[in-house]
This record gives C-alpha cells, sequence and structure tokens, in this order.
C-alpha cells in the first residue's frame, strides 16, 4: 500500500462555530430523510442495492491492486490516526 501511496486525505480544519453548525444541520437532515423501515423494507433496499454495478471506469486503477480487506484496512488505521 505504501508503494501504490495510498492514503486519506486531511479533513479541513474548521472552526467550532462551524463545527456546531454543521452537527445541527446533520441532526435535522438526518431527522427528515430517516424513514420507518420494516425487515421486509430492508431486505428489498438490500437486495436492489446488491444489484447495482458500477462501471468500471469508474473505479481506479489502483482499486484493482488491492483487496476491499487492505483498503478497508487502510481507511481505519486513518480514521483511529485522527482521532488520537
Amino acid at each position: 500500500l505504501q508503494m501504490l501511496r495510498l492514503h486519506l486525505p486531511d479533513p479541513p480544519a474548521d472552526s467550532e462555530e462551524e463545527e456546531e453548525a454543521a452537527a445541527e444541520g446533520a441532526a435535522a437532515q438526518s431527522s427528515r430523510s430517516s424513514i420507518p423501515m420494516d425487515a421486509e423494507h430492508v431486505e428489498l433496499v438490500k437486495r436492489t442495492m446488491a444489484s447495482v454495478k458500477l462501471p468500471s471506469l469508474g473505479i481506479p486503477a489502483w482499486a484493482s491492486q488491492i483487496s476491499e480487506d487492505q483498503w478497508k484496512d487502510v481507511v481505519q488505521r486513518t480514521l483511529q490516526a485522527r482521532q488520537s
């Protein structure tokens, strides 16, 4: 992975006021976009999403060189490093 120079960019620095406003906006958006779903609807969404295929042109060349588990590890380590 180091040879491929894969990394996640650092998030932009936000002021406290911007962070609070973003949190309030996210909470409002979440409450508007949430809908109750029973198990049958959840399964319908899962089946539908499982059939979605992205065009191969949308996949960067480096993505074919590492496994999904390797990429997840890169993302998780980066997030953990930002939290500490």
